[in-house]
């Protein structure tokens, strides 16, 4: 009888173990991350985001949002979405050609958060013919990694250097 005493709790506890792991399909395994690859690739994304505003590529420029991107660009409401931040640049893609050269300054990973800091150099022409302006400022982004193991903007907040 003591032998049985000892068992049933030990069957019971074995049983209760088996019960909390976790199984397959039902919890994702956290990845491996490897910051240097994710440091490449958001490069990649800011690089892309400058070729973007030179060739006039609004669609290519919005692509790098997140659907829920938070906006804030100086002297502005907060944005919210992706659609907003469209319609909030669409003016300056349809009236100015743009020529934007980025410094990055830093990048942090953090699991599958990070955020970007880099300096520009912006330069736009009107369309219509005119003076070409330019405007040096900084840009934070916040990114959260997708589904598929890419990056996107969450977060973006911009000002510019006075004059």
């Amino acid at each position: 009888m003591k032998k049985l005493s000892t068992i049933i709790p030990l069957v019971i506890l074995l049983g209760f173990s088996l019960g909390c792991q976790k199984h397959g399909d039902e919890v994702a395994e956290e990845s491996v991350v490897d910051v240097e690859a994710d440091v490449e690739a958001i490069k990649s994304l800011l690089a892309h985001n400058a070729s973007a505003i030179n060739s006039g590529n609004l669609d290519g420029w919005i692509a790098q949002f997140t659907e829920d991107a938070i906006f804030m660009p100086p002297n502005s409401v907060i944005l919210k979405g992706k659609e907003a931040g469209r319609e909030f640049a669409r003016p300056w893609y349809e009236q100015s050609n743009n020529e934007f050269e980025i410094s990055v300054d830093e990048i942090e990973i953090h699991s599958n958060w990070a955020f970007a800091r880099w300096s520009f150099v912006g330069r736009s022409t009107p369309k219509v013919g005119g003076d070409t302006t330019q405007k040096n400022g900084k840009e934070i982004w916040i990114l959260r990694r997708q589904s598929d193991g890419s990056w996107k903007c969450s977060h973006i907040i911009y000002n510019y250097d006075s004059a």
